[in-house]
């Protein structure tokens, strides 16, 4: 069995180097540092900060529900990683949405990543809870769901509105706050 502070350790430093790695996809023009193509750039500074938050949300998440674990099993391990998976696709797939916000796979490809990601964070979601008897979390279910069925939406509206994953995956905020319930004794 996997000590908790490595599971931890391990998930942090794969978040930080996601993190810089979708940093490091933003260039910087070299030859025209004027306002024009600072604004030209606007698309793929709006997909990083979009990501960016989108990762940020997810780590405080699962830092808030690995804060209550106390056994961390090989099925949660394997289920982690793959969350990892498709969490290290965001900065392809944000770099190539950035690139061209009106180019409809490119952005179908970013809410489908985002899709993926969620699908892996509710399974492990529902395994940690499950193993280590976690019985406070309040409207995880119904988050859930919420944030599926705006993410499928935004998938739909996607394909005929290729700009739309920069409204339609605003709904993360509903994942901004740790979702708990404490209950009065």
């Amino acid at each position: 069995m996997m000590k908790k502070e490595r599971f931890e350790a391990f998930t942090d430093a794969v978040i930080a180097i996601i993190l810089t790695i979708l940093v490091l996809e933003i260039h910087l023009p070299d030859d025209n540092h004027s306002w024009q193509a600072l604004t030209a750039m606007a698309p793929q500074f709006f997909a990083y900060l979009l990501t960016f938050i989108f990762i940020a949300t997810m780590w405080v998440n699962h830092h808030f529900l690995f804060s209550r674990v106390t056994v961390i099993n090989n099925q949660i391990i394997w289920i982690n990683i793959g969350q990892l998976f498709f969490a290290s696709l965001l900065p392809a797939t944000t770099a190539w949405l950035g690139s061209d916000i009106h180019a409809q796979l490119s952005s179908m490809l970013y809410v489908v990543n985002v899709i993926c990601f969620n699908l892996v964070t509710a399974v492990l979601r529902r395994q940690v809870i499950k193993v280590n008897h976690i019985t406070n979390m309040a409207n995880l279910v119904t988050t859930e769901y919420v944030s599926f069925a705006v993410n499928l939406a935004t998938l739909v509206i996607t394909y005929f509105y290729p700009p739309f994953p920069f409204f339609g995956l605003a709904v993360n905020i509903i994942w901004f706050l740790p979702h708990t319930k404490t209950h009065v004794q």
